[in-house]
């Protein structure tokens, strides 16, 4: 498919090229190809024999989000949506052990990723005491950046990772005390609290990490905050925001072809629709369908996504990036590069608020800031 192929209608719009986009999709095949290298002596006579039929490979972070860079970490978790068996763990094992052979950069020590993952916790475990950081981060991800890795086939459906999500979904919008299909809300507010609280657990986190590790690659924390973790908010608002702007049709049809009452089936496959779609597409095709005056468009067009490929540039140069990973807190005010990512930063930053909050016009003619005051705000 062609994975940004509204950003780069939004470039011509705006009379650029942005080629960091086409060198992160290129980053990412290329990566894709290593994986499946880095796992092929597991396959036998052409089927995954590695997996069972329980579980899938699911790719996360720059993976799925297409913006894949020499250096970036091979995310991954082994999703398990079964009964218990023990070779779950062998074949969580065997990737993790072809993927270091290989010598390819293993996930963070974080323990979010390089693992097994069980879907009894993601989707029973929504809020409450039980419902950990570790928890909600790897359930946000299942629905903002994450993508099924076939390895015996090009198919893009797998069964687990839509089973799994269409689980998740159904708890964030048949639960909505809320969510109304019949009348005017249509905004699913469940989800878009738990998005909210992932949003600013991020932030905590960020802080916590920082007491944790000093100033090791504090800089490289704090520039992805500044991009790829708000992007991904960004992307999560947008696409709660679109269920009232544009809603499906709410009506559903039984196995007997009965159109019967109105559900929220239209808006759960809806949603699975959007975690198919890079953030950063998603949210070019959110400014494209939403935004039709040509002036706004293009100023959130540069500031948006003239930025992003700016940041996608920075952290593709190798030596840019490392020197990024290296500097401390005294070093930083003088380091030009780090000073280049957070003027960039700023201007993604207010890009962002031009389109969700308009601030620089009369916000009663404008249905997303309406939207976004109404259910961000108070």
């Amino acid at each position: 498919m062609d994975v940004f192929q509204t950003i780069t209608k939004l470039a011509k719009e705006v009379g650029e090229s942005w080629t960091a986009y086409g060198a992160a999709i290129a980053g990412t095949r290329a990566a894709e190809d290593q994986i499946a290298k880095a796992l092929a002596p597991t396959m036998k006579n052409g089927s995954a024999s590695l997996l069972s039929a329980d579980c899938s490979l699911v790719l996360f972070g720059s993976f799925a989000r297409y913006e894949f860079v020499d250096g970036s970490d091979y995310d991954w978790s082994l999703l398990v949506d079964g009964v218990v068996d023990n070779d779950h763990a062998d074949a969580a094992e065997a990737i993790r052990n072809a993927i270091t052979k290989a010598k390819l950069p293993q996930p963070g020590s974080s323990g979010t990723f390089g693992n097994m993952v069980f879907s009894h916790d993601l989707v029973h475990r929504i809020g409450g005491g039980a419902d950990s950081n570790l928890n909600l981060t790897r359930r946000m991800l299942m629905l903002l950046e994450s993508r099924s890795f076939n390895l015996n086939d090009d198919s893009c459906y797998d069964p687990v990772w839509d089973n799994v999500l269409s689980n998740i979904l159904e708890r964030y919008f048949e639960e909505d005390v809320h969510f109304a299909p019949k009348g005017k809300r249509k905004v699913p507010r469940f989800l878009l609290n738990d998005l909210t609280r992932y949003w600013r657990t991020i932030g905590v986190d960020y802080a916590a990490k920082h007491r944790e590790q000093g100033e090791y690659k504090w800089a490289a924390r704090n520039a992805k905050l500044r991009f790829s973790r708000k992007l991904l908010y960004a992307a999560g608002l947008a696409f709660c925001l679109s269920c009232q702007l544009d809603p499906p049709s709410a009506t559903h049809t039984n196995l007997f072809g009965d159109v019967t009452d109105e559900t929220p089936a239209p808006f759960i496959e809806r949603a699975k629709e959007f975690a198919r779609i890079p953030p950063l597409e998603f949210l070019a095709a959110f400014l494209d369908t939403y935004v039709k005056d040509s002036d706004r468009r293009k100023k959130v067009a540069v500031r948006i996504f003239g930025a992003y490929n700016e940041w996608l540039t920075i952290w593709g140069d190798k030596a840019k990036r490392e020197e990024i990973e290296a500097i401390t807190h005294d070093q930083a005010p003088n380091n030009q590069v780090f000073q280049q990512i957070r003027d960039t930063g700023s201007d993604f930053a207010r890009g962002l608020e031009m389109l969700f909050f308009d601030r620089d016009r009369d916000i009663e003619k404008d249905s997303i800031a309406a939207l976004t005051l109404q259910y961000i705000g108070f």
